[in-house]
Parts: structure tokens; C-alpha cells; sequence
């Protein structure tokens, strides 16, 4: 059950008051804004340095498989070359 006993319409409030609650208003709108600006800046950044590192891994990998395959081929010409 609500208590709505509190509440007064604004349309009743004095000039005054009625500005002062809504430029309280307009400055807790704008921080909200702004933070929930930052919360979403800061999940894209999260998510894009998450790609980095997996674009890193694959990247690391790719090296690696290529090295062990010229390593192999290396190995595979010296045996080749090796006199009996």
C-alpha cells in the first residue's frame, strides 16, 4: 500500500519551489545520463580489448603453427641431405 499523503502536485507549488525541484532534477538527469554513458563506454572497451586478446591468441597460434612447419621442413632437408 502506497502513502501518497506527501505528495503535492506541482501544479500547487510556488513558483520558487517548483524551480528549484525541477533544476534538481534536470542536474541528477544528467549525471544519471553521463554515468550510464561511462558504464556503457567502459562495457564496449571490455569487450573490444576481450577481441584483441583473441585476435591475439589466433595471431600467436598462426606464428607458431608456421614455425613448427618450416621447422619440419627444415628437419625434412637435412635428413635429405645427410650422406648414408
Amino acid at each position: 500500500m502506497s502513502n501518497t499523503d506527501n505528495l503535492r502536485p506541482f501544479n500547487t507549488l510556488p513558483p520558487e519551489e517548483h524551480r528549484e525541484l525541477s533544476r534538481r532534477g534536470g542536474v541528477a538527469s544528467g549525471e544519471r545520463r553521463r554515468e550510464i554513458a561511462d558504464i556503457k563506454t567502459s562495457a564496449k572497451i571490455h569487450v573490444a580489448a576481450l577481441y584483441l586478446v583473441e585476435e591475439s591468441r589466433a595471431e600467436y597460434r598462426r606464428a607458431i603453427k608456421r614455425y613448427v612447419k618450416d621447422e619440419r621442413k627444415k628437419a625434412a632437408r637435412r635428413k635429405k641431405s645427410r650422406p648414408k
